[in-house]
């Protein structure tokens, strides 16, 4: 299939023409992009905007190279860049750009934005900059980092003091990190990829029904980006048919950002700004998925032609987001609020899978697709420098490989965990708290992974616990260190099993059998899935943990809780591990509660290394139930049986000759046997033959839950 679609490539034909960076500095740069008269243009030439959503964040830097040659070989000479505010200021005031090592994304290259604008640069691609503060992307709190939770009261994204402080100290160090980067400034520097940059993101959706959005808070980061060294064409990207202009400011660039009822929204851009050109800054050539879906959501190849066709025939500019999507890595998926300007449906709350292959025209491995070779015909078509602007022949992907079975063994369970916790991750309060609002980290709160509420209480058979408020957002109870609550597996248990976020005043009833009387040790452990990444303005209060309100025990407040905080994101995976790894033996595997499992894979010297994926879906991987994924320390994101994602994908940069430690934390089964595959499932696909026209469905929210 690859080789038939590289040969379409090759049909139409490889250009060693002019380089995109001489064609547009010919004589000096005297100008950056500028739109005026319907169409860009570039240092006074003009410009066709081909570009591709590229997040570094989300592929592995030893790929970052070969998914730009990807990119220009189809036909794109532009990339689209978020920044995410959570992983370069991971604690206030400590930023990291790739030299702190606080995380696993800084300490494996992820970080390192100047290096990659160098190689777009090296690549001959330019850039469409996009800062934030907030970003969307289906990315954890749309980029926003938990610690401003800790502070209360917080209003994110609006003309508030606190928010607008961190968010400008935050950007100025961004902005002197890649001022320099841009193509055309006044009185610095010129012939950086930069050509563009965004106000915001999605603006116009923050608020409810056609009430005015806060414009001060967008001249606000305006103004910040300029007092930044920014000197770009600035713009703002929303909805058209949906938003209008509320989320554009000053009638700087207006863009639009859809998939379906395309000629609806082009129309509508050319009526809200008939004198300017048009950039469909994000044509979604797919979409994401969320756990507990009964689909993967995709996009036909016929229906991406139809909808890219109407955009060429709106003589527009565009975007792929995505062009290739990547990867959740870590516990750095976001979440969705279902529903529309406020009004709320059941289950509400909705977490993403790990993969945001998207359905893309390269796949999460770097793999080609139809749609890949369906974007090189159509530029080749429709771009006037096409026959001019050199371009490369598209790079082979990675290898995909299955490698053998390993034995997987259990090496810690939740008891032995809190039990050798180090003291600083625990902390004593009367009411139950959030992490966001547990005085750790300097001040900053827990920001992922798990939390457990212990308190020693009187239990027996009939006795009822129940959590006032919601649970966020998903939590098991163990008593004496076992557990008693029941597994939430499917969709149906989200709205009717204790445990699920969707449940208001959740209740259990101890079950016959426990009869530990007035010495009962009860353990809550609730996990954080995500924090939502688009919705209104009260939906960004998404503390984690519980704290909407009180524990009772037979209808009596229960106060003074112990809370343990496990998050291997900056506490380190080694929080997990056992110093005494003959505790426990293979039939551990077979109780039920939170456990970790330990296994190695072997590689010769001579072994050919390439991606693969995790199997947690096959006829014989039913027992990986819920949990997350280390390969050599570093978090490859999360599982769950519930689908629709059945595969984990594990980059080969992850692994090396010789042993591999593969480490897994179930929350509830697990397997001694760990296997691998080179063929990605990410669900069935439901049946869909609607074309462009039929589609009235902005949000694309298509979960069935109910």
């Amino acid at each position: 299939q690859i080789l038939g679609l590289l040969f379409g490539v090759l049909l139409v034909g490889v250009c060693q023409g002019v380089p995109l960076y001489d064609y547009f500095s010919e004589g000096g740069i005297t100008q950056g992009l500028v739109a005026e008269n319907n169409e860009f243009y570039l240092n006074g030439k003009p410009f066709k905007i081909l570009s591709g959503s590229l997040h570094y964040f989300r592929v592995h830097p030893d790929y970052w190279r070969t998914r730009m040659q990807q990119y220009k070989a189809a036909g794109l000479n532009t990339l689209d860049v978020y920044v995410p505010w959570n992983l370069h200021e991971p604690r206030k005031d400590e930023f990291d750009f790739g030299d702190l090592g606080l995380t696993q994304f800084s300490k494996e290259g992820f970080l390192n934005i100047t290096r990659f604008l160098e190689m777009a640069r090296e690549e001959e691609m330019f850039v469409i900059f996009r800062p934030g503060p907030y970003i969307c992307g289906e990315w954890e709190f749309g980029g926003l980092p938990s610690w401003l939770l800790h502070e209360y009261p917080m209003y994110f994204r609006m003309s508030y003091g606190p928010y607008e402080d961190r968010a400008e100290v935050y950007m100025l160090q961004l902005l002197q990190k890649v001022k320099d980067f841009q193509f055309y400034t006044e009185n610095g520097v010129k012939g950086g990829p930069i050509i563009m940059t965004q106000i915001e993101n999605e603006y116009g959706n923050y608020g409810y029904s056609d009430y005015p959005r806060d414009k001060e808070h967008l001249r606000f980061l305006k103004k910040v980006l300029r007092f930044g060294g920014i000197e770009s064409l600035l713009f703002t990207s929303d909805t058209p048919s949906s938003t209008a202009d509320w989320g554009n400011v000053d009638y700087e660039l207006m863009t639009a950002n859809f998939k379906w009822n395309s000629e609806k929204e082009l129309k509508r851009i050319k009526e809200i700004r008939p004198d300017a050109p048009i950039l469909v800054s994000e044509y979604w050539p797919g979409w994401f998925d969320h756990w507990f879906e009964d689909n993967h959501n995709t996009l036909s190849d016929a229906d991406f032609r139809t909808i890219l066709g109407n955009i060429f025939g709106a003589n527009a500019s565009v975007n792929f987001y995505m062009f290739f999507g990547g990867t959740n890595f870590a516990y750095m998926n976001g979440a969705n609020i279902l529903g529309y300007s406020g009004v709320e449906v059941p289950p509400v709350y909705v977490p993403d899978v790990t993969s945001y292959d998207y359905d893309a025209p390269i796949t999460e491995s770097g793999q080609y697709t139809a749609k890949y070779n369906s974007t090189v015909e159509m530029i080749a078509e429709y771009d006037p420098l096409y026959n001019l602007i050199d371009r490369p022949l598209p790079p082979t992907p990675a290898k995909l490989v299955a490698y053998p079975d390993i034995e997987m063994i259990v090496v810690n369970d939740l008891t032995s965990i809190l039990a050798n916790i180090p003291a600083e991750f625990i902390k004593e309060y009367e009411k139950p708290h959030s992490m966001e609002e547990i005085d750790i980290f300097n001040g900053n709160g827990q920001s992922y992974g798990y939390i457990v509420y212990r308190k020693e209480v009187s239990l027996s058979p009939g006795s009822k616990i129940t959590i006032r408020g919601h649970i966020r957002d998903l939590a098991q109870i163990m008593i004496n260190g076992v557990m008693v609550s029941e597994p939430i597996l499917s969709s149906v248990q989200l709205l009717t099993t204790f445990g699920s976020w969707a449940i208001r005043d959740s209740q259990f009833v101890v079950p016959e059998g426990i009869n530990c009387g007035e010495s009962c040790t009860l353990d809550i452990l609730v996990e954080n899935l995500g924090r939502a990444n688009f919705g209104v303005p009260h939906t960004f209060n998404q503390k984690k943990g519980i704290w909407e309100g009180d524990i009772l025990i037979d209808d009596k407040v229960v106060d003074n809780w112990t809370h343990f905080m496990l998050d291997p994101t900056f506490s380190g995976e080694d929080i997990f591990r056992s110093n005494d790894l003959n505790k426990f033996d293979r039939t551990a595997a077979e109780s039920l509660g939170f456990k970790v499992f330990l296994g190695v894979l072997t590689l010769g010297e001579d072994t050919e290394i390439g991606d693969t994926f995790f199997d947690f879906g096959c006829d014989a991987c039913q027992d990986w139930s819920h949990g997350a994924v280390f390969v050599n320390d570093f978090n490859v994101g999360r599982y769950h049986t519930a689908g629709p994602q059945q595969t984990l994908y594990i980059p080969g940069a992850l692994l090396k000759p010789g042993e591999n430690y593969i480490s897994v934390l179930e929350s509830y089964h697990g397997s001694n046997t760990f296997k691998f595959t080179a063929t990605p499932n990410y669900g069935t696909v439901a049946a869909d033959d609607a074309t462009d026209k039929d589609k009235e469905n902005p949000l694309d929210m298509n979960i069935n839950l109910i």
